[in-house]
């Protein structure tokens, strides 16, 4: 009974269903669709308008991506250090950093000097900029002990435009064509002759630029006025240095290949040092090993004018390289009520071969081909130098008394020879050797003994 009645509630059910539907059914088969098939011309539209929907939003997706690009900073690291970048380009921060340790030793001697193994120079480096300013800050941490720890730039540059640019701090002044090469770019473990009588760092200003495809450069600053291959920090009287410089590369553009690494200038400096028995303002004045062999007698003091004349050039051709620096130094002394105008002078002659056929440049050094590796058995590039270089010292200071043929030579001529092996742009091996002769500079008439200097170098770019 019960199933009876659940078959005949189900057969209720279907035919209430059966009722309800049957209208719909009827109607839709009384009153078929009105709907004809789409144009061609209507597909058209439609599709089109379907694309467009499409193009806004992929524009939108566009848009939004790019405002989340706008507001995204960039970091790169490679060979060249650490950069961080705004997205719009306006801010950066960058890292770098130089190691040199280098190896020291000294023959014929006489058991005097110390051979070492000495960090000649860890810097790093800390630059930025906000828009068309920017700045540069290289502590050095290197050299023979922690006492030697100082600030080697810190300045501050504002470009106006290519031709226009300023610059407010402690840098190196415009003068001496190896001394304004970059640490990381000498070919030598220590710089020649001609730096002997540019200033090492000074503090000012500077107006600088570059015209015509940087074909002409120039510089003009004013400086509290460093003496001779000194690094200054703080200024040591009222008078100031002005120096200048101007340097061209005429045939760079040239279709004559042969002379498009042409470049030649011109530098040098005026100005007034006033120093006293205890200030000098005098330099001494060294060998490419770094051993002083000429110093003023004591008591004597700078007390007037100095100018410096500094003609400059360098020609680079594939893998050749010469660079050309000769310096005079005018320079008032005074000794008790004797006084003197001395002029010294300096030249540094240096080329370099490169035997792997890489090109070589003032600026950026040698790019190896291949980088060193010695499981593919490739090996960079190996740089051959030479160079002939000299510090002449004024007879008059010798027989003015401003100085002792005793103690300080009146000449030092060197001559060296080095072998560059470059595994990459970052790593760089030097190992030099140079001889330094002089003229007089020891005890009766006897000349100094000479000087061999024997130095290696591991360098660390970054």
């Amino acid at each position: 009974m019960r199933i009876s009645a659940s078959f005949v509630s189900l057969g209720a059910a279907a035919a209430a269903l059966t009722w309800v539907a049957a209208p719909a059914y009827a109607q839709d088969a009384a009153h078929p669709t009105d709907a004809a098939p789409l144009t061609t011309d209507e597909r058209i539209s439609r599709l089109e308008q379907e694309l467009d929907t499409l193009k806004r939003q992929r524009e939108l997706d566009q848009e939004l991506t790019t405002a989340a690009a706008a507001k995204t900073p960039t970091a790169v690291l490679d060979k060249k250090g650490l950069l961080f970048t705004s997205a719009d380009g306006k801010y950066a921060f960058g890292i770098n950093a130089q190691v040199n340790i280098d190896a020291h030793s000294w023959g014929n001697d006489g058991g005097t000097l110390q051979d070492e193994v000495v960090a000649r120079l860890i810097r790093p480096t800390f630059s930025g900029k906000a828009g068309n300013a920017s700045f540069r800050i290289t502590p050095e941490l290197g050299s023979s002990s922690s006492a030697a720890a100082s600030i080697v730039d810190a300045y501050i540059d504002y470009k106006f435009s290519d031709a226009v640019q300023l610059r407010a701090g402690k840098f190196k002044s415009p003068l001496g064509l190896e001394r304004l090469q970059s640490d990381a770019d000498v070919i030598w473990t220590e710089r020649g002759h001609s730096t002997n009588l540019v200033p090492n760092r000074d503090v000012g200003y500077q107006v600088f630029g570059t015209f015509l495809d940087n074909r002409l450069e120039y510089q003009v600053g004013l400086f509290d006025g460093a003496t001779d291959n000194a690094n200054l920090n703080n200024d040591t009287d009222n008078h100031k240095d002005i120096a200048y410089r101007i340097f061209t590369q005429p045939f760079a553009n040239s279709s004559v290949v042969w002379l498009q690494g042409l470049g030649i200038g011109y530098a040098g400096s005026d100005g007034k040092h006033i120093g006293n028995a205890t200030n000098t303002q005098l330099a001494s004045y060294r060998t490419p090993g770094q051993q002083t062999f000429f110093r003023y007698n004591t008591g004597v003091y700078s007390a007037g004018k100095q100018t410096r004349s500094n003609p400059q050039a360098w020609f680079y051709l594939n893998n050749f390289g010469l660079l050309v620096d000769y310096v005079t130094s005018q320079q008032d002394v005074q000794l008790g009520t004797a006084h003197a105008k001395l002029e010294n002078s300096a030249l540094d002659v240096s080329g370099s071969w490169v035997l792997t056929g890489e090109s070589v440049s003032y600026k950026g050094g040698v790019k190896p081909a291949n980088e060193f590796n010695w499981k593919k058995g490739t090996w960079g590039a190996v740089e051959l130098t030479a160079r002939y270089g000299y510090t002449d010292i004024d007879n008059a200071a010798f027989t003015g008394g401003f100085a002792s043929l005793t103690s300080s030579a009146s000449k030092a001529t060197s001559t060296g020879l080095g072998i560059g092996w470059y595994w990459n742009e970052n790593i760089k091996l030097v190992a030099d050797w140079d001889q330094t002769k002089f003229d007089r500079g020891a005890a009766g008439t006897a000349d100094r003994r000479i000087e061999n200097f024997a130095s290696g170098r591991v360098q660390f770019r970054y």
